[in-house]
């Protein structure tokens, strides 16, 4: 049991420390406000009650909402563009202004982004917004990273304007990305160039042809998110910051799958994946374990810290219930937090889905649900039956948990009788 434990805690530190994954992760973390603007914009604009849509639509709120998400998630790859180009030259301190290279990087990506130019000079040219969300998203990142990459290789052989020492530092420092930034620029516009020319007619429609699709196809199953799952709650069981670790995976692989819905929801459409990634949330971790615990447990300690515990859990701070009952590195707690909790839920939700009882998600929950009670996630994401679901989900690991709890609930018992 050791050396598994060793061996799991080396290969997620790798994860963990790994730039690239730690880039990406960082770029959407910095656009929470804006992801999670967008989510409710879309949640409010596409609820389908009949008398509702009708007084939005008279009243021009729902024009509003359409704005707000258009310019928040619908232009989600604009802003990813920026901030992984911001991030990567942070990272990797590849040049003396990041946010040059985050600008570069946008500039490169709205190159290799189609549009048309009226014949007319006085007509107005038209942009495809379509590739500035979330179909873009795969575009944005590998666009970042290249111009990253050029910055780098400039910065590291000298391939620079330098001015004198007396120049203050804000200018030159905007002064020696001249030079990267114009090879980055010209690279993408060649290749947004040749690709025009081509059966795919964008640099966009090749990346969202090889990148995309296989790694849409792997996002639809159900198993290989059910094994990232067990992964992601197995390093927070050995004291790893499980969400850090394989979050930006699970990001990379459903983040675009989860806006296509949240689009097509907020449009009133038919929801286009059946799979984003998605299950009825029981929270963040140790809220089963700790209802559990406020029902059964009898030691003082125990009772102390599960309330103590219970309302920052609700909101998805585990950390006092994960250190301070402790659930970290306790083996009565492994069996029902990593292996039963993250099965009944992908499972239970995906058997939902198969039968009929439950609808696809929207996505407009994604991943801000993180920070909001269990039920209200649910709600988000599935409506009604999600928030019925949900409940009779997170029923079922909270008995799972029960004799666990219990079991240890005991250990602590005596634990105090000996001390009085």
């Amino acid at each position: 049991m050791e050396k598994f434990m060793d061996k799991l805690i080396t290969i997620s530190s790798k994860f963990a420390q790994n730039k690239i994954l730690n880039i990406i992760q960082s770029s959407f973390m910095m656009l929470m406000p804006v992801t999670m603007l967008g989510g409710f914009a879309a949640l409010f604009n596409g609820l389908g009650i009949d008398a509702y849509q009708a007084f939005i639509a008279s009243t021009g709120i729902k024009s509003i909402l359409s704005v707000i998400y258009q310019w928040t998630i619908g232009m989600f790859g604009v802003y990813v563009a920026f901030l992984v180009g911001l991030q990567f030259a942070r990272t990797f301190k590849c040049a003396k202004s990041d946010i040059a290279v985050g600008l570069v990087s946008l500039v490169c990506f709205m190159i290799v982004t189609p549009y048309i130019v009226p014949e007319d000079p006085y007509g107005a040219s038209t942009l495809p917004l379509n590739w500035l969300g979330s179909s873009g998203l795969f575009t944005a990142i590998i666009v970042a990273f290249v111009t990253g990459a050029v910055f780098m290789f400039c910065t590291k052989y000298n391939i620079v304007i330098k001015l004198p020492e007396q120049v203050p530092p804000m200018v030159s420092a905007q002064f020696t990305s001249i030079i990267p930034g114009a090879i980055a620029m010209i690279l993408f516009a060649v290749l947004g160039k040749v690709f025009a020319g081509t059966d795919l007619g964008s640099f966009h429609q090749l990346i969202y042809t090889i990148v995309s699709t296989p790694l849409k196809a792997l996002g639809s199953n159900v198993f290989g998110y059910w094994v990232l799952m067990i992964f992601l709650y197995g390093l927070w069981f050995c004291g790893i910051h499980g969400g850090m670790t394989a979050g930006p995976i699970i990001m990379m692989l459903f983040m675009q799958l989860q806006m296509e819905n949240m689009t097509a929801y907020q449009a009133g459409q038919p929801l286009p994946n059946a799979f984003i990634g998605d299950a009825l949330s029981f929270g963040t971790g140790s809220i089963p374990m700790l209802v559990a615990a406020l029902i059964f447990c009898k030691s003082e300690s125990n009772k102390s810290i599960t309330r103590l515990s219970f309302l920052p859990a609700l909101f998805g701070v585990d950390e006092p219930a994960y250190f301070g009952m402790p659930m970290i590195l306790n083996p009565i707690f492994f069996i029902p937090w990593v292996i039963i909790a993250p099965t009944i839920s992908v499972w239970g939700t995906y058997l939902l889905k198969l039968i009929g009882l439950l609808g696809y998600a929207n996505g407009t929950a994604g991943s801000n649900a993180a920070n909001l009670p269990f039920f209200v996630g649910n709600m988000m994401n599935y409506g009604v039956g999600g928030l019925i679901w949900g409940c009779v989900l997170f029923a079922l690991i909270v008995i799972a948990y029960v004799p666990f709890v219990k079991a240890y609930d005991r250990q602590m018992l005596e634990k105090e009788k000996e001390i009085a």
